[in-house]
């Protein structure tokens, strides 16, 4: 940690596609920097159409949620957020992340150039039209002689229409991060030793989920899974046809319990469940096969609003026999005296996690643009 942050009240900015969620934190002192409290702890939600799939639609009205979350534009916060300096998040389907192994050049001292000639084998999308970083985890043998790398990346469209809007509200970003990064800062404890075995982060959200693979002291790899509340809730709406909200209710007071007066809820919600078990199973096979030096996955820790889904926890810890609860994103803050609601906490791991890097590690190298 350094010893003082420049970047005077920079705070963490989750954008998600029905939501945006801010967070700015302090020390608890000037002589104890590593106790943190919360100093702003925002929400607003967006009406669905203005981000859609990581894809910002109608910036200008996205815009106008933003200041309004600032405290600059409209009612609903006596006090604006009064720094420019934020750490914003890329949405996780519009972004690439990958542990890799390279040969070391013989001087040893990797170059942009080095990693861009390896990561066109493995990206998604056109080198060219790409914007990657990149961090050295660790050297893989005792010569030295190849390294490994976590790569991130990101889509030049869509990390510039984030870094337009952000600056189109008077916000200076000190780094745009791949969601997956955030997470890990904010649900892997920081002062825990993992040795021996892997964790899963699984992000369930509104809109979509994702699984974060972290072992061997890094984030190995993350996917995106086909579950979200929103297909949870049309899936109700559809089978036993009744409206939206309605839907929405009865799974949120149900969640995957039977319901007398519904039937035919609980298999609706199971067959959901199920699918995503599927998508789980082989991601967690995919990494046994594809990396080296894994170690068993022997924890399960759930974020996102759907986190709090009733008996979701359950239901995946008995089907895949790994322990799965929802975590705590607040304990890398060190403040034992932290009052906070824990169901709603979870939805705000994403943004915790971007107020940590903001009041931590303004200089971190590596995941961001």
């Amino acid at each position: 940690m350094i010893i003082q942050n420049p970047f005077a009240g920079a705070f963490g900015l989750d954008i998600g596609d029905l939501s945006i969620k801010l967070v700015q934190l302090a020390p608890v002192s000037f002589l104890n920097k590593k106790n943190l409290k919360i100093k702003e702890l925002r929400a607003t939600s967006l009406p669905p159409g203005l981000i859609v799939n990581g894809e910002i639609q109608q910036p200008e009205l996205v815009r106008k949620k933003i200041l309004h979350l600032l405290g600059k534009e409209s009612a609903g916060y006596k006090k604006s957020i009064r720094s420019s300096w934020v750490a914003a998040n890329l949405p996780e389907p519009k972004t690439f992340l990958k542990y890799i192994e390279i040969e070391n050049p013989d001087n040893d001292e990797i170059t942009s150039v080095d990693i861009a000639y390896h990561a066109k084998k493995h990206l998604p999308y056109e080198l060219e039209e790409t914007y990657i970083d990149w961090q050295r985890v660790e050297k893989k043998d005792d010569f030295g002689k190849t390294s490994k790398i976590l790569l991130g990346a990101s889509p030049k469209a869509i990390t510039d229409s984030y870094d337009y809007l952000l600056e189109s509200v008077g916000l200076n970003p000190i780094s745009l991060e791949i969601e997956a990064i955030s997470l890990a800062r904010a649900l892997i404890t920081a002062d825990k030793d993992y040795k021996g075995e892997a964790r899963c982060i699984l992000d369930l959200g509104a809109t979509r989920s994702s699984l974060i693979i972290y072992d061997n002291d890094s984030i190995q790899f993350s996917t995106t899974l086909n579950f979200s509340g929103e297909i949870v809730t049309s899936a109700i709406e559809q089978e036993l046809k009744i409206d939206h909200i309605r839907a929405e209710n009865l799974k949120i007071e149900k969640g995957l319990n039977y319901d007398s007066i519904n039937p035919k809820y609980l298999p609706i919600v199971t067959t959901i469940a199920e699918d995503l078990i599927v998508e789980l199973k082989t991601a967690v096979l995919f990494y046994k096969e594809h990396f080296n030096n894994t170690n068993p996955v022997t924890h399960i820790t759930m974020c996102g609003g759907m986190a709090n889904w009733k008996n979701i926890d359950n239901f995946i810890s008995r089907k895949l026999k790994i322990s799965a609860h929802p975590g705590h994103p607040w304990k890398n803050l060190f403040n034992k005296s932290l009052k906070f609601d824990q169901a709603k906490s979870l939805s705000f791991s994403t943004a915790i996690g971007l107020a940590l890097r903001a009041v931590q590690d303004p200089f971190l190298s590596g995941y961001t643009k």
